[in-house]
């Protein structure tokens, strides 16, 4: 679970050392899309599997879009360190059936597991399209050189 911990904490760190228009900006670099869109977009994915475990069913298709998070900083921390609270107290050993529009009709079996580490790999990879905006706006330096990027990556670089 601490790299799930740590992962958000990265983005409280960095939300905690940004300036409103800075989170909010619309980036040339990433198609229109802002920092705090890919935020958003990241945070959801968790929330989404945290609501889903408790009926038995997930559908990241479905998720519920909060938009707050995308325009109000302080309502972004707030509902960061939430997240991080939700995730220290998980039961993880549970089955979970997820629902997709290219699954069709069928559900697919998983396990909360795993479905956790798919939103730690989707959170990074939003991370790494972050620190494109970020060095768009000249602010790489708010983040570690190592934000964004897949552990299996950077343990393949600890070995060379």
């Amino acid at each position: 679970m601490q790299l799930h911990l740590q992962l958000w904490q990265d983005f409280i760190d960095l939300c905690q050392s940004l300036t409103h228009e800075q989170y909010t900006c619309k980036s040339t670099w990433l198609n229109g899309v802002s920092i705090a869109e890919h935020l958003r977009h990241s945070y959801e994915f968790y929330l989404c599997l945290l609501q889903g475990s408790s009926r038995g069913g997930i559908n990241y298709d479905n998720r519920k879009r909060d938009r707050k998070i995308e325009t109000d900083l302080n309502y972004t921390l707030e509902k960061l360190e939430a997240l991080k609270i939700d995730l220290s107290t998980l039961n993880t050993s549970k089955e979970i059936r997820l629902k997709s529009v290219e699954a069709g009709e069928e559900e697919v079996k998983s396990s909360f597991e795993r479905e956790l580490l798919y939103c730690l790999d989707h959170a990074i990879h939003h991370q790494a399209l972050i620190k494109i905006g970020l060095k768009e706006l000249k602010l790489s330096h708010l983040v570690s050189p190592d934000f964004g990027v897949a552990y299996s990556t950077l343990r393949y670089r600890a070995r060379a």
